[in-house]
Order: C-alpha cells, then sequence, then structure tokens
C-alpha cells in the first residue's frame, strides 16, 4: 500500500514575517500603527497581497491543465479554492502556531483562508510570484494526489 502524500515544503520566510502571521490580531495592541519599517507593514497587508497572489497563481494552474477546462468548469474548480486552504492550512499545523486571546475560534474557513493569504502575501513579498507560483503548483498536486487516495 502506498504513503499518503505529503505536504510539500512551506517555503522559507523571515521571522519577522512569521510573527506578523502567527500573532492573532486579537492581543495585537488596537490602534498599533503600521511598521513602514518593514516591507510586510502587518498580517492585514499581507493577507491582502496574498489573496490576490494565491489566487492568480491558483487560476493559473487551473488554466494550465490538461485537458483544458471549459470556462464553466474552470469557474466550478476555482470556487473550490477555500476547501483547499482548509487542507493545506491543516497540513500545516498553522493554526498550531497562531497565538491568540484565549475566545478566538480558530476554526473557521475564515481564519483560514486569513493564515494561508498572510503566509503567501509574505512569501509573494520576500522571494515573489515565481515561488509563489511554483509552491501553489505543488500544493494543487498535493491535493490532487489526497482525493486519488481516498
Amino acid at each position: 500500500m502506498a504513503s499518503p502524500p505529503q505536504i510539500p515544503p512551506q517555503p522559507q520566510i523571515p521571522g519577522e514575517a512569521m510573527l506578523e502571521i502567527f500573532v492573532h490580531r486579537s492581543i495585537r495592541f488596537p490602534g498599533a500603527p503600521l511598521n513602514t519599517q518593514s516591507p510586510y507593514g502587518d498580517a492585514d497587508r499581507l493577507a491582502f497581497i496574498g489573496s490576490r497572489a494565491l489566487e492568480t497563481a491558483y487560476a493559473a494552474v487551473l488554466f494550465n491543465q490538461s485537458p483544458q477546462l471549459s470556462a464553466a468548469d474552470f469557474h466550478t474548480e476555482l470556487a473550490k479554492l477555500g476547501e483547499h486552504v482548509e487542507r493545506w492550512v491543516a497540513g500545516y499545523h498553522w493554526k498550531d502556531k497562531v497565538r491568540r486571546a484565549q475566545d478566538v475560534n480558530l476554526d473557521t474557513v475564515e481564519e483560514s483562508r486569513n493564515i494561508m493569504n498572510a503566509y503567501v502575501g509574505a512569501v509573494f513579498v520576500a522571494r515573489g510570484f515565481t515561488t509563489v507560483s511554483s509552491w501553489i503548483v505543488q500544493l494543487v498536486d498535493y491535493s490532487a494526489a489526497l482525493q486519488r487516495n481516498g
């Protein structure tokens, strides 16, 4: 019997970015100014750019699939990104790393998406879109392998 697929390694990012991603807004100082000395700014800024980079990289993977997807199928598959994000965040055990207030529930789609978007944003800022794209290709392949193995 084949061993279960392993999630690909996450691209490395600087510790400064890790702190932004894995310290939840619930324990940050309210009204703290944006750190303009850092290329990352804060987790919200990273999540904003990361959401665009993630969606673009994922759409490119779908666009380049063979056989080609029809526009309707492309739209359907694009809508599945959220399911994949849940799987990827769980695979990296990222929620276990988040420092947060006790009353914060990380087991929501929004929290998973925010963590993933922020991490992708940090990869984009630190390593560029090519690294994001290569990583997302590997993650999509990982998801496909999980589905094949049922």
